[in-house]
C-alpha cells in the first residue's frame, strides 16, 4: 500500500493483527510503547510486529508511506524456504521491542524506486508478480548484515516451538484493548483465546490485565514525576477516576496519597 496519511489527530491508539514493514518517503512519524519511543523521518524503514502502540504524527510536511502488511504465516514459510538466511545460534539476538528499525542501503533504495510504478500503472499487476517483488524486498533486507535484529526475530518466529501467545499478551497488556482484540491479534476465536489464557496464566484475562496495568501505574508513581492523569493513560486506563478507585482498592491509598507517602506496598 502506498498512501498519503489523511489522519488529522496528532496521536492515536493503533492495533493490528499483522506485522508490517514501512518506508517513509516524506514526513515524520513516531511510535510509543511503554518505556520506548521511536521517531522516523523520510528515508527511514522499519518493521512493526503485530500488536498495539501509540502513533504520533507531525504536521510539518505530508506523510507519504509505503507499507507491506505481512501475516506471521507468510514470514514463517519464507524463512523455511530460505534456510540460508538462518542466523547461527551464537549471533541470534533477542529483541522484544515492537519496532525493529532497518538499515536502508543502496540496494533497498533501488528496490523502493522499482516498485513505485506498479501503483500508477493502468494495468493492475498480477498477485504472483507482486509477491515476487515483495520476496525480493525481504531478501534484500535480510541479506544486509546491519539488519540482524530482524533476521533473528524471523528465525524465532519460524521455530516450530515458538508460541506467540505470551509475547503478544505481555507486550500489549497496557493498552485499552478488548479480549476480542487480543484474540484477533493471535488469530484465535474468543473462546479459544480464553481457554488458552486460563491454561497459561491460571486466572481470568480480565483479572490479569487489570493487575498488569495497576502494577505499571505503581512503578510509574514510585519512580517518575509524571502527572497522575498521564500515568492513568499510559497504564491503559481511559478514565482516571476509575483508575484511582481501582488503585486505592488494590494498594490501600489513592494514587496521589501513595505518591506523597511513597508507600512501600508490595507489587504482585
Amino acid at each position: 500500500m502506498h498512501y498519503k496519511c489523511p489522519m488529522t489527530a496528532r496521536m492515536w491508539d493503533a492495533k493490528t493483527q499483522y506485522n508490517y514493514l514501512q518506508y517513509l518517503f516524506s514526513g515524520k512519524k513516531a511510535y510509543h510503547t511503554p518505556g520506548r519511543s521511536w521517531v522516523f523521518k523520510a528515508g527511514d524503514a522499519y518493521f512493526v510486529k503485530r500488536g498495539a502502540c501509540i502513533i504520533e504524527k507531525f504536521f510539518d510536511e505530508p506523510l507519504v508511506i509505503l507499507t507491506f502488511f505481512i501475516p506471521d504465516s507468510y514470514l514463517q514459510a519464507f524463512m523455511r524456504e530460505n534456510s540460508l538466511l538462518k542466523t547461527s545460534p551464537g549471533l541470534a539476538r533477542q529483541n522484544n521491542d515492537l519496532i525493529i528499525p532497518l538499515h536502508v542501503n543502496d540496494i533497498m533504495s533501488g528496490y523502493i524506486e522499482s516498485v513505485m510504478p506498479y501503483f500508477y500503472s493502468e494495468n493492475k499487476p498480477s498477485e504472483s508478480l507482486l509477491e515476487l517483488k515483495f520476496r525480493e524486498a525481504l531478501m534484500t533486507i535480510l541479506s544486509d548484515p546491519d539488519n540482524l535484529d530482524l533476521k533473528a526475530y524471523l528465525q524465532q518466529l519460524s521455530n516450530p516451538q515458538y508460541d506467540p501467545f505470551q509475547q503478544v499478551m505481555e507486550a500489549n497488556c497496557l493498552y485499552n484493548l478488548s479480549l476480542e482484540d487480543y484474540a484477533k491479534m493471535l488469530n484465535l476465536s474468543l473462546s479459544s483465546f480464553k481457554r488458552h489464557f486460563v491454561s497459561l496464566y491460571k486466572t481470568s484475562p480480565g483479572q490479569w490485565l487489570q493487575s498488569q496495568k495497576l502494577n505499571n501505574a505503581f512503578k510509574l508513581l514510585l519512580n517518575t514525576n509524571k502527572p497522575i492523569t498521564d500515568i492513568s493513560f499510559e497504564s491503559g486506563f481511559e478514565n482516571s477516576t476509575h483508575f484511582s478507585h481501582l488503585f486505592k482498592k488494590r494498594f490501600g491509598a489513592s494514587p496521589l496519597n501513595f505518591r506523597n507517602e511513597k508507600s512501600p506496598a508490595k507489587v504482585f
